[in-house]
């Protein structure tokens, strides 16, 4: 489970933008989540293109006098009565910077940062918003700053560096970045009818074990996409919708629990032809790709 910003704000923002403390709030809400068994894994709010106010690390390098103030961290206006100051589009979450990744020690102040404030048991990552940067939701940046098309694949182009080092960061850490889930590792949203028995040889063998399983899913049949998952799924691996999901992607399915592959180390076998299937501590997961039907263990 991932919180957004908006989560739980008149906790976070009780006592005014400035002292805002989403981060702490929501590792709070995450240990709460984790303890009354509504989340196994969960996310924390960041922001790849906004220096949010609202947000304890990121304010410390916004305002003189805050622990990490650094100015050219952030976008300047170049010309104009304003020009050389930073560029501020204040919203509900207060004041909104933008960061320039063009310098490496902004890509390194965005990790370290971050990475400092997921360093609790109770969070398992963070979810950085806008990783595309600038102009994600603010189309209008390109004229306000004078910014040409190839300005803007420019800073793009610095922003997907500075978030591969967060995701290789949170890697190193034991945890993850919710918007590199997806279906990126080749696997898709499981077998079709049509390519069922083809999909699931490729990877029903030890090999496959090998390696991490990003599933997406295909919901016009949800139950072969979770019984594909089960069958031929490696130690590591994340079944959803990616990072872009909200909870009308939402299943109870999520939720549930079928244990480890009984007995230790058991992965899918085929027989007869065309039958998938793989023992779990509640039950076993089969495919049957002749019938297109999945069975899922009672959990």
């Amino acid at each position: 489970m991932s919180l957004d910003w908006t989560v739980a704000l008149s906790i976070w923002n009780k006592t005014g933008l400035h002292n805002a403390t989403i981060e702490a709030v929501s590792r709070e809400g995450c240990r709460l989540l984790k303890a009354n068994h509504s989340a196994t894994k969960c996310f924390i709010y960041h922001n790849m293109e906004l220096a949010l106010e609202s947000i304890e690390s990121q304010r410390a390098a916004m305002y003189p006098g805050e622990a990490s103030y650094d100015p050219t961290l952030f976008l300047h206006r170049p010309s104009g009565p304003a020009a050389g100051t930073i560029y501020n589009e204040r919203n509900t979450p207060g004041d909104q910077y933008f960061w320039n990744y063009t310098l490496d020690k902004t890509k390194a102040f965005f990790r370290d940062s971050v990475m400092a404030s997921i360093a609790y048991p109770e969070v398992d990552g963070t979810f950085a918003d806008d990783v595309n940067g600038i102009p994600d939701e603010h189309g209008h940046i390109p004229s306000q700053l004078n910014l040409s098309a190839a300005d803007l694949d420019f800073y793009r182009y610095h922003t997907s560096i500075a978030n591969q080092m967060l995701v290789d960061a949170t890697i190193a850490a034991g945890k993850y970045s919710w918007a590199a889930f997806g279906n990126q590792d080749g696997v898709g949203d499981g077998p079709s009818n049509s390519t069922c028995a083809s999909w699931m040889r490729e990877r029903c063998n030890a090999a496959w074990q090998g390696r991490a399983t990003t599933q997406g899913i295909d919901g016009r049949a949800f139950n072969q996409s979770l019984a594909a998952f089960l069958v031929t799924r490696g130690p590591w691996a994340f079944l959803g919708y990616g990072g872009v999901s909200d909870m009308r992607d939402w299943r109870r399915e999520f939720l549930w629990s079928v244990g480890a592959p009984t007995p230790a180390g058991a992965i899918c076998a085929e027989g007869p032809a065309g039958v998938f299937s793989r023992p779990w501590t509640h039950g076993v997961a089969s495919l049957d790709c002749n019938a297109w039907t999945a069975t899922i263990p009672a959990v």
